[in-house]
């Protein structure tokens, strides 16, 4: 008789366990990967990525903006004007793509709130892609700096430059005057 309330809780506990969603997120839900994303590695630099459900868009310090046409089949995902596929490792904040050219790529959900952009322009002559580029840019140098790559913009230099001549012409006097 004791036993009854302790199987009644059991039950209770297995009962929800096995409505649990799936954190990989195996059904391949286009959900998971929609929204603004971000990647960097030492060999391809710094990228962001713009997902909706048909086209992943994305942009690249050193291939600029491309957009593809995608679609997600079990656990993988697949542009349909090219040749790549990957499985997709979903782990809710970010997602490991493991290409079917040996590459894996993993990309980060923003966190920051409000996401820093509302889409990568297309016209790059507009004052939406000119203020998206100058966030980028910050972006760009923030991942590499975590890296431990430090970007000069060349300014450092001459700042260097001009504290040197300072104190040069701070000392020359005192030269002049210990020779009197």
């Amino acid at each position: 008789m004791r036993s009854t309330p302790y199987f009644f809780v059991f039950f209770i506990f297995a009962l929800f366990a096995c409505h649990s969603p799936n954190i990989k997120n195996m059904e391949g839900n286009k959900n998971s990967l929609i929204g603004k994303w971000h990647r960097f590695s030492i060999a391809n630099g710094y990228s962001e990525f713009d997902i909706d459900s048909q086209y992943i868009v994305f942009y690249n310090q050193k291939v600029g903006r491309f957009g593809l046409l995608y679609k997600i089949e079990n656990d993988s995902i697949k542009y349909l004007t090219n040749h790549y596929a990957a499985k997709i490792i979903d782990y809710g904040d970010s997602v490991l793509l493991e290409g079917n050219d040996s590459t894996k790529a993993t990309l980060y959900r923003f966190k920051e709130l409000p996401v820093p952009f509302k889409t990568i322009p297309e016209a790059k002559d507009s004052l939406s892609f000119a203020s998206y580029l100058a966030g980028f840019d910050k972006r760009l140098i923030r991942e590499f700096e975590k890296a431990g790559i430090k970007i000069s913009d060349g300014t450092q230099k001459r700042e260097e430059q001009l504290y040197q001549e300072l104190l040069e012409k701070a000392r020359a006097p005192k030269k002049s005057e210990s020779v009197n």
